[in-house]
């Protein structure tokens, strides 16, 4: 028998779904499912097949706990700089997340915690069971969450995001969406239910139009006001040429479903 894979990929309904495959210890991240994840992003972003993407984590008990600590001993002979770019590939998986031009959906359920919140951060849309926790302990180990602060502070105030990376105090599902970490907080039998049903009504939209609307909410993000309505006029321009603007507006003067061509 073969060595189980850490990452799980599967398709149904244009919907791909990418799944953290290690249960046992709460579905914690090594280097390799790392690169694994993007291997997939990549995948599911190159096929014509899939208009969106679900991440979630195996076995309900966790999303993600974050880096998996012990891990860090199979690197022992590896050199400082070595390590660092280990320690580096997050930062550049949650930078490819938001630039997949596909829309990703994180599912949650369980502990989502550390790194796992910076991976549900990354995604677009969040949609959490109602017994799902979040929070950011690195502090009680020593660590502060880095590269989670990144997308934190673009999610939340400084105080309540300050509260976060200090205490690594857990938070629930519904302050976790009062907060705005997630989209929605479900009851718990109903969250794969709701999270398809919001990736199957985006995937069934122009994905041609998802992207360039995706690139261009997160290149505006931080920019000066005058800058963002500069970009995003000329982004509008772009839209202009796509087919599928047209047939979008066809569509609705003839009132019927829309034939997207995804250009």
């Amino acid at each position: 028998m073969g060595a189980k894979e850490e990452v799980l990929y599967s398709m149904q309904d244009r919907v791909a779904e990418i799944s953290i495959n290690r249960p046992e210890v709460h579905n914690t991240l090594t280097p390799s499912a790392i690169a694994r994840i993007e291997e997939l992003l990549a995948q599911a972003e190159r096929s014509p097949d899939v208009g969106a993407i679900i991440l979630r984590g195996a076995g309900g008990k966790a999303f993600c706990t974050g880096a998996d600590l012990g891990s860090g001993l199979e690197m022992r002979d590896a050199s400082f700089l070595e390590k660092h770019d280990a320690r580096a590939s997050f930062a550049r998986l949650l930078l490819r997340m938001q630039r997949t031009a596909r829309p990703i959906l994180a599912m949650v359920e369980g502990y989502c915690m550390a790194g796992g919140l910076g991976l549900c951060l990354a995604c677009d849309l969040a949609i959490a069971s109602e017994d799902a926790q979040f929070g950011l302990p690195e502090v009680k180990r020593g660590l502060w969450p880095y590269m989670v602060t990144a997308l934190l502070m673009r999610h939340v105030g400084p105080k309540k995001a300050l509260e976060l990376c200090m205490t690594g105090e857990r938070i629930s599902a519904d302050e976790a969406e009062k907060l705005g970490l997630i989209t929605r907080c479900v009851p718990k039998g109903e969250l794969q239910k709701e999270a398809y049903e919001m990736a199957r009504k985006i995937a069934s939209l122009s994905p041609a139009v998802l992207a360039l609307g995706k690139r261009s909410f997160y290149s505006a993000w931080d920019l000066p006001l005058e800058k963002a309505l500069d970009y995003l006029a000329s982004q509008l321009t772009h839209n202009t040429q796509l087919e599928d603007m047209a047939e979008g507006i066809s569509a609705f003067l003839q009132k019927r479903e829309p034939v997207w061509k995804g250009r």
